[in-house]
């Protein structure tokens, strides 16, 4: 789908904390794909103000309980991710209107001025008066809101959906402005952002479904630790969250805020959880241990090392498998869905 696209940023800007990738080290590491089992673990703190008022009159509706995902645990191939979806619905329901990109912005009372995103809505969307699942997907410290659309997450969807191989769904793609590079976690932070403004804005604004079933949250590089962070701190918030090429280096979080101790102390309760990374990625030394520690506690967990860097190239060639993922979470009819509120 045509469309103007920003320049992508050029200047590399680092979080303290976060060193340039030439100055990490860069071991190999063979090609494997790992899961682990299920765990009781002691109940999440609450995050202070996590349920605020969204910037619109409506307010966000309490998230229902996350089913049980029955084979959420899979032992996968060592092999590449696969580069297309599975076998289409082989009678998809029609649709002549396309997807779309939307352009948004947030007042923001924690980043103290707009902060933009954007928006897929997918063919048709709107038609049947049903509310649509979320994908939220984060960028890294260099990008804004422009970086999965540049890397064609919406055109991967546009074809998935109207072949009937995944479920119609919205994703939004914000930006992570100065406070994702800035902050480390709480309600004046990147988390709080998030979590007290942006998704209530959503889901007042668009057919969001508004409800932790309804919603995903994931992210490449500095967005994968964000995504970890903010739904370990959080699951009862999100179905599902994946860290793809996951940038662990915050110098400033401390245990209620690392992945490697909230993923074992919190109570993740059905969180569906994937992590992926290259073999040549140089965050794999910080990657790696969280997925040993995941694994040595029992917590259900999707592990993927596979060949490529950390770059556009390796992201773009497993956009289907993420889109996959996802939607194996929402692979529901949409009759069964709510009936959207939003105007």
């Amino acid at each position: 789908m045509p469309r103007l696209r920003p320049l992508f940023l050029t200047a590399i800007l680092f979080a303290p904390g976060c060193a340039p990738l030439r100055d990490m080290p860069t071991p190999a590491a063979p090609a494997e794909t790992i899961a682990a089992a299920s765990v009781s673990t002691p109940p999440i703190p609450t995050l202070t103000g996590r349920q605020a008022t969204p910037l619109s009159p409506t307010s966000v509706p309490a998230a229902s309980p996350i089913p049980a995902l029955v084979g959420e645990t899979v032992i996968a191939s060592p092999s590449p991710f696969p580069t297309s979806l599975p076998t289409p619905d082989p009678s998809p329901t029609p649709c002549v209107e396309p997807g779309r990109i939307e352009f948004g912005e947030v007042n923001s009372a924690v980043a103290g001025e707009p902060m933009r995103y954007r928006i897929y809505l997918p063919p048709c969307y709107g038609s049947d008066g049903r509310v649509y699942p979320a994908l939220y997907m984060l960028g890294g410290n260099i990008h804004d809101d422009a970086i999965w659309d540049v890397l064609g997450l919406d055109e991967a969807a546009e074809s998935g959906i109207t072949t009937g191989q995944v479920p119609p769904l919205l994703i939004v793609m914000p930006d992570n402005g100065w406070l994702a590079n800035t902050t480390t976690s709480g309600p004046s932070s990147y988390e709080g952002f998030v979590l007290n403004e942006l998704i209530p804005h959503i889901e007042a604004t668009y057919c969001a479904w508004p409800a932790a079933e309804g919603r995903a949250v994931g992210g490449l590089s500095r967005g994968g630790y964000w995504s970890l962070m903010m739904a370990f701190r959080q699951p009862d918030v999100f179905l599902s969250v994946g860290a793809h090429s996951p940038a662990l280096i915050d110098s400033y979080a401390g245990p209620a805020e690392d992945p490697a101790i909230t993923g074992v102390t919190n109570d993740l309760g059905d969180l569906r959880i994937w992590i992926d990374i290259a073999e040549r990625d140089p965050y794999i030394v910080q990657a790696r241990p969280l997925h040993d520690v995941l694994e040595s506690a029992g917590v259900p967990h999707e592990w993927h090392v596979n060949e490529g860097t950390h770059d556009e190239a390796y992201w773009r060639a497993n956009l289907y498998s993420y889109l996959s993922w996802y939607s194996d979470g929402w692979r529901i009819d949409r009759d069964q869905l709510p009936e959207c509120a939003t105007p």
